[in-house]
């Protein structure tokens, strides 16, 4: 990328479930769980109908069954909504799985904001943070179809425990397909020197576009695209942010557990910058679209663009 946004959006629903496909070829010890999340999950159910099972609207089920079939010797993979899959079963996730350190990688479908005007019940500011916290949990949260399939094929091929956040909806694409992701180097995009702008999931996109917006003011930055979120690529954000005077997190999710508290651990001693960290907050949420609430929150583009803007260190000194 050369901090231009491609125009086209793409739905990481059928590109994950195609590949689900694949990966049952690839690895035959490979089982698919779903909670009634059959979007993810039909292309492997129709090509290994006997190595799939949908439990239904029970996610502390659904990870019981499957820490049995792990502990069996299968590699598992679950799909489910975010919110249910990581508030309803958490201490199945946490005790059968993690405790365990069992081969299951966890779809969840709609994390953050993604669901916008199902309302609180189904958002999950919080799933990141809940899901690194449990015990050698990795956790995935891409931006674009490119690294969502990069994510899940490296969870299932991985051991132990793996969560990825999937968006609920069609995102804009911001990797070139050539891309090549790594759990502890995240990609650098757009343009630089300047700020650096932290970003993952569906922020990337509106951190892309803040730095658009930015540009013709004068503030220059680049953003710093994470995938892998959990363990967290301290030294390669010590590396690539540490140079610079501002640090600007952006991210789906509340402060707390999230981009921001993982950054400035990372950047904390010798590093005297500035850190603004612009995140989901505690007041309730308003009825609206994922746009609206990226809005209300004040992580949309244009809200990392004032931030940007605000921040420049020459505007400041005048």
């Amino acid at each position: 990328m050369t901090g231009t946004i491609a125009q086209a959006t793409r739905s990481m629903r059928p590109v994950v479930a195609e590949l689900l496909a694949e990966l049952g070829e690839r690895h035959p010890d490979l089982v698919v769980l779903a909670a009634d999340a059959r979007a993810l999950t039909m292309p492997f159910q129709r090509r290994y109908p006997r190595r799939f099972f949908d439990v239904g609207i029970a996610e502390a089920n659904l990870v019981g069954v499957a820490s049995g079939l792990a502990r069996a010797g299968h590699r598992v993979v679950v799909a489910a909504m975010a919110p249910f899959l990581i508030r309803r079963a958490a201490e199945q996730l946490r005790i059968d799985v993690c405790g365990a350190a069992l081969d299951v990688t966890l779809l969840g479908v709609g994390g953050g904001l993604s669901y916008g005007t199902l309302g609180a019940t189904h958002h999950a500011a919080e799933d990141l943070g809940a899901a690194a916290a449990m015990p050698g949990m990795r956790v995935f949260c891409p931006a674009d179809v490119h690294d969502a399939a990069w994510a899940v094929a490296e969870s299932v091929a991985g051991s132990g425990p793996a969560y990825v956040r999937l968006s609920a909806r069609e995102e804009p694409v911001v990797h070139d397909p050539a891309q090549r992701f790594h759990i502890d180097e995240p990609a650098v995009l757009g343009a630089g020197p300047g700020a650096v702008v932290v970003a993952a999931g569906a922020t990337v996109a509106e951190a892309l576009r803040a730095v658009e917006i930015a540009g013709p003011q004068g503030a220059t930055a680049q953003v710093l695209a994470l995938t892998a979120v959990a363990p967290f690529p301290q030294a390669a954000v010590r590396r690539i942010a540490g140079g610079a005077g501002v640090v600007i997190t952006v991210e789906d999710h509340y402060a707390a557990g999230g981009l921001a508290a993982h950054t400035a651990l990372a950047l904390a001693g010798r590093w005297t910058g500035r850190l603004v960290p612009l995140a989901v907050d505690h007041r309730p949420a308003p009825v609206a679209d994922r746009a609206g609430l990226f809005r209300f929150y004040g992580i949309d583009a244009p809200a990392v663009a004032r931030a940007l803007i605000e921040s420049d260190p020459l505007r400041r000194e005048c």
